[in-house]
């Protein structure tokens, strides 16, 4: 292949020894310096040359060498790093007729779910067939991703079209001789090496091998651990070398130390190197432990006895289990909670941590046990899928550490499982349980019953709000080190606006942001900008993000949307929980209050609702799905439970349909805020998260209730916003309404009326006439029913007259009011005041202002006499601040400022403090004092002000 295409995907492999890992590395070159030596191979090795090392001689030796906590599988980060490395090698010297091999050591085990690379190492060298083919298509596929991840990564970089094209021309040719047949040849090439030993045991084992090499007759009688000491200095200077050429380690060089004394090799000991990694310790300890092993075998035969009557319940064991890997991985966050959680297991021996998925319980878990590793004489970690019972039982490394808890077809699960609790009682010292529980089904009454004793402290992650035992919920990470997270995973540099919109649309659920990362990370061109608009949009199953990524939970790639989807499933739900869940994720995810839900579903039935819903929030909150509130007046949903909730109702038959009669019933409570607006208040924030949450394309079984319902969140919201703001939503309304040939001809109408009033108040007059006729048009004729809609709408037009001084179009308006009036006898209506200001509006366009103020007068005497529940005092308040203007007009500012102030006062007891209405008649108000001098009412009016801007901002 092309040199220079190598070259634009080939990595810089050199590195600088700084911790054991090198150390390892080094103690494997040594090695086979030294057999190469006393074997008379004339092989040249060298260590950080295209590999950690390289052997040339009749054949290419290339070994990458790990030294690992962890165990390893193909789908290990490291693995894969090292299969792209091997790859570019083989591919650089495919066609120099050199025989080459590639070599993966590592002192760890391979993962137990790793089921191919297992195979292929126990098969190993690898024949035509079968599980070559397998190898093969495994092999081929971490290569194409990683070349693709390599391709993407560059690409971020260049800048130049040149270079982009030179970069996705080599990705091409790469790709192409992947899936050439030449890839079966470098698979055979490839050797393992698992030693399946702890870092601190493989260095110690190989320490010894090189001993035991060294004692070889070729080295005389010079002391072992200055050889064991030079050489190594030797290997770690030669791996510093600028030159690569001077890298390598012969034969000859070892002949030379051989040749001096003990004084000059002690000189060609790098003392600062070998006290960097303890080397000089490490020789103590072999020349202690030669001493020792005589006396080991002195008490060998003492130890025996001893052994022999202890009693067998005496397990020595500390890991009762496997663990997971605790030690290597990095945890943010929790350090101060990590103190408060130890001193509660000392004191109380359980405890629960409760939290959502994905918010760090497991990461938590580990670091706990990392920081306490060393307190605990045994412990044992069990992921609990389904029963914690079940979890025990079938952990087959427990029951053999536990001794003489074996298999056997008939034996009784039950009895099994005292026996095992009867075994771990025995056990003395200070224990650890950690129940790691993903899903149970009865979880809280087999907690109840884990009869354990005093001696183990059990530390609970669970999802579910535990009442019955000490529990604590998994506090939030921070911003800054959830940040460090995303970077962790994505190295596109993101500003920290865009990452707090990130963290608060997800909840600051830290497997999200882990795997929105990774998805972008691993993508050609995603960003995180365009990945937050497509999540507000709830379109994240697109294909640009069927994106592969690793997570070290699965051994297989995911993808974001579908283990989403997994993930977050809310089983052991009953019917009725899950029903009303549904409408629930609809709402907002904070500050849900409980008493809006009872009143949802009416007055009528509050004491009945109120029973029924708060055993269902009850239960939500046990099972971790919601978090009710210390005082019991309301509950958050954490938002990435919402957020599956919703996509999964967008996947049934009839999306949303479950959800009809609380949205009907929502409908209802926002009709019954005509006349008293602040009633309907509290429910408005629901309305438009339900519109919001249900995208277009999925309202179609439900498409007539959510038209209603968002024409009247909009026309409610205008007491408060004023009918501006909402234009553009409510000519959508208007226009998505008219094309539903289903919904009723009369709220089809109501919706023109209410975009009609809305034309009005945004001065254009024209389109409001237009739309007001429409609604007229759409009324059904001679329908008693409906009268009081055309009233309204015929009111809504004379007031649009008298706004462009067309006094016969409003007289003639106006008569079509009183012809309906007389006709079906309505007499008792608000309307009826709304009509007298009309009056009033009139004779004060031709200037007879007493007789506006009477007309007015008159309706305001009018309006006071209705029913509170027929009335609305909004426009009450309106009729007292357009009499204060009429006054103003006949300079009779007391009254003017009389008339303000009731207008004021009604509106403030309606609790419309935070409507743009009242806003403007403190405006008018503070002008008013200020005009006459009242220095003391404009000071309190001032205040008003303020107060009210800053409760806007």
């Amino acid at each position: 292949m092309n040199k220079e295409i190598i070259k634009i995907f080939e990595v810089n492999t050199d590195a600088i020894a700084t911790n054991r890992g090198f150390y390892y590395q080094y103690l494997v070159v040594l090695k086979k310096w030294i057999n190469n030596y006393i074997n008379n191979k004339d092989l040249a090795t060298a260590t950080e040359v295209d590999d950690d090392i390289k052997e040339i001689g009749e054949e290419l030796i290339f070994t990458q060498v790990k030294c690992y906590t962890s165990s390893f599988s193909l789908h290990s980060t490291e693995v894969k790093k090292a299969l792209f490395n091997f790859y570019l090698l083989y591919l650089k010297h495919l066609n120099l007729n050199e025989k080459t091999s590639f070599h993966f050591t590592t002192n760890t085990k391979i993962s137990t779910k790793e089921k191919l690379l297992l195979r292929w190492v126990q098969e190993h060298p690898l024949r035509d067939g079968e599980l070559l083919t397998l190898c093969t298509n495994k092999i081929e596929t971490i290569l194409s991703k990683e070349f693709k991840i390599r391709k993407n990564k560059l690409l971020s970089k260049v800048v130049t079209s040149d270079k982009k094209d030179e970069v996705k021309i080599a990705y091409e040719s790469i790709i192409e001789e992947i899936n050439s047949n030449s890839t079966e040849s470098f698979v055979k090439s490839i050797n393992w090496d698992f030693k399946s030993k702890l870092p601190e045991d493989a260095i110690d084992s190989i320490t010894n091998e090189i001993y035991e090499l060294l004692e070889n007759s070729k080295f005389g009688k010079i002391p072992r651990h200055l050889l064991f000491s030079s050489l190594l200095s030797e290997i770690y200077r030669a791996s510093q070398r600028k030159v690569k050429a001077d890298r390598f380690l012969t034969n000859d060089f070892i002949d030379q130390i051989l040749s001096r004394t003990n004084d000059e090799i002690t000189e060609l000991i790098d003392k600062r190197f070998t006290k960097l990694l303890n080397i000089e310790i490490e020789s103590l300890k072999l020349s202690v432990n030669e001493i020792r092993k005589t006396q080991d075998l002195q008490f060998e035969e003492i130890k025996t006895l001893k052994e022999n009557l202890k009693s067998k319940r005496d397990i020595e064991i500390k890991e009762l289990n496997i663990l997971p890997d605790f030690s290597s991985i990095e945890v943010f966050d929790w350090d101060n909670f990590l103190d408060e959680v130890s001193l509660s297991l000392n004191d109380k021996k359980t405890l629960s941590i409760s939290a959502p998925g994905g918010m760090g319980k497991t990461t938590f878990g580990k670091k706990f046990l990392s920081a306490y590793y060393e307190k605990y004489n045994h412990i044992i970690w069990l992921g609990v899928e389904g029963s914690i019972q079940s979890s025990f039982i079938l952990d087959s490394a427990l029951r053999q550490n536990l001794q003489e808890i074996k298999a056997a077809n008939n034996e009784n699960d039950s009895e099994v499982f005292k026996l095992i609790l009867s075994k771990l009682n025995a056990l003395d010292g200070i224990n650890l349980l950690i129940l790691d529980i993903q899903n149970s089904v009865n979880e809280i009454s087999e907690l109840q019953n884990l009869g354990l004793s005093k001696n183990w402290e059990k530390l609970i992650l669970t999802r579910t709000n535990l009442k019955t035992i000490p529990n604590t919920k998994l506090p939030k990470i921070t911003f800054s080190n959830l940040k460090k997270i995303y970077l962790k995973n994505c190295t596109a540099e993101s500003s920290d606006e865009l990452l707090k919109k990130l963290f608060s649309l997800v909840g600051y659920n830290i497997l999200v942001v882990e795997l929105i990362a990774k998805t972008i990370h691993n993508s050609f061109d995603l960003t995180l900008e365009s990945f937050l608009e497509s999540y507000s949009e709830q379109s994240l199953n697109q294909t640009k993000f069927k994106i592969d990524i690793d997570i070290a939970s699965e051994d297989e790639p995911i993808k974001i949307f579908s283990y989403l989807l997994e993930k977050f499933s809310l089983p052991n739900l009953k019917s009725n929980e899950k029903n009303y869940l549904d409408f629930l994720a609809l709402l907002p995810s904070n500050n849900i209050i409980i008493e809006d839900l009872i009143l949802i579903n009416g007055k009528d039935f509050y004491e009945k609702n109120k029973v029924e819903i708060i055993n269902i929030l009850n239960s939500l909150d046990k099972k971790g799905i919601l978090v009710v509130s210390e005082d019991r007046k309301k509950f958050d949903i954490h938002k990435i439970i919402r957020e599956v909730i919703i996509y999964k109702q967008r996947e049934g038959i009839s999306p949303f349909i479950s959800n009809m009669f609380s949205i009907n019933w929502l409908i209802r409570r926002i009709e019954e805020g005509y006349n008293e607006p602040q009633n309907s208040f509290r429910f408005l924030r629901y309305a438009e998260s339900i519109l919001d949450s249900i995208k277009e394309e999925y309202r179609q079984s439900i498409y007539q209730p959510l038209l209603l319902l968002e024409n009247e969140f909009l026309y409610a919201k205008r007491f408060y916003t004023g009918a501006k703001s909402n234009l553009n939503k409510l000519i959508d309304l208007a226009n998505r309404a008219s094309k539903y040939t289903p919904l009723n001809k009369n709220n089809l109408g109501v919706i023109y009326n209410n975009l009609g009033l809305c034309y009005a108040e945004n001065d254009e007059k024209d389109l409001a006439i237009l739309y007001f006729e429409k609604a007229l048009e759409s009324y059904v004729d001679n329908d008693k029913s409906i009268s009081g809609y055309r009233i309204v709408t015929l009111n809504n037009l004379s007031n649009i007259y008298l706004l462009d001084n067309d006094l016969p179009k409003m007289a003639e308006n106006f008569k079509k009011v009183q012809k309906i009036r007389k006709q079906y006898q309505l007499y008792d209506d608000q309307q009826l005041s709304i009509e007298y200001r009309i009056l009033s509006k009139s004779y004060s366009l031709v200037g007879d202002y007493e007789k506006a103020i009477k007309f007015l007068r008159e309706g305001i005497k009018l309006h006071e006499s209705l029913n509170k529940n027929q009335r609305n005092d909004f426009y009450l308040a309106a009729y007292h601040n357009e009499l204060s203007n009429l006054f103003l007009t006949t300079d009779e500012f007391i009254k003017a400022i009389d008339h303000q102030e009731k207008g004021i006062k009604i509106l403030e007891d309606m609790g419309l403090n935070n409507s743009s209405y009242l806003l403007t008649m403190y405006e008018i108000s503070r002008n008013l004092y200020r005009y006459l001098n009242l220095e003391e009412k404009e000071t309190l009016m001032k205040e008003k002000i303020k107060l009210f801007k800053a409760y806007e901002s």
